[in-house]
């Protein structure tokens, strides 16, 4: 059964949150969390077991990929592979609702990028996903909440539907203006839109 911790969403309890990343670091548990944009579930990158799972659950849903939740740009910077260029743009954007793809490390394990090594990397605008973060040490293989086909926002809803699947809930309340982030492609020559979600995009930036 998941074990749900109520947290305030801009100054969330510490010892709420040290328990929470226990059961991560720990116990190799997935987590339920807020981020800017809708709630993620999500695993340590280096539980295998906890990725496999969420993996599983993402099987009926394929087009829900994993995302790496990164505290800051030294993280990031060991999971892809990232240019100057790559830098300052995502500098201008994060943290916010924005996920930028990126030609992968091999520190990124196949499970997560089985086919393109590429992964999606979010810093969110969130004091909770991103305090979860800075205790683990490592980021967050992570993906939406997604309940029949729906965005979902409410925390009881998120709460039953996932009782079973995840072992921990940091539950801040509904957000504000849930909505995907905005997917911007980096791999090419040029950044490529792949979905307009929360974050503007006027083409070349935020």
């Amino acid at each position: 059964m998941m074990t749900v911790y109520d947290v305030h969403p801009v100054n969330p309890q510490k010892r709420s949150m040290e328990s929470a990343a226990r059961v991560l670091s720990v116990d190799g548990g997935i987590a339920v969390y807020p981020t800017d944009s809708v709630y993620g579930l999500g695993a340590c990158v280096t539980n295998p077991r906890g990725i496999d799972k969420i993996a599983h659950l993402l099987e009926k849903d394929k087009d829900r990929p994993f995302s790496f939740i990164c505290g800051d740009f030294s993280q990031v910077s060991r999971y892809v592979r990232l240019s100057n260029a790559h830098y300052r743009l995502m500098k201008r954007c994060l943290p916010g609702p924005y996920t930028f793809i990126l030609n992968a490390t091999n520190l990124v394990p196949k499970r997560i990028a089985p086919k393109r090594r590429t992964v999606g990397i979010r810093i969110p605008d969130s004091v909770v996903a991103l305090e979860l973060v800075r205790l683990l040490g490592e980021p967050l293989a992570n993906t939406s909440v997604n309940i029949s086909g729906e965005t979902a926002n409410d925390p009881e809803e998120i709460r039953k539907a996932l009782r079973h699947e995840a072992d921990v809930m940091l539950n801040a309340g509904p957000l504000d203006d849930p909505e995907p982030s905005t997917v911007v492609d980096l791999t090419g020559d040029k950044p490529a839109l792949v979905r307009q979600g929360k974050g503007e995009w006027d083409g070349g930036g935020c």
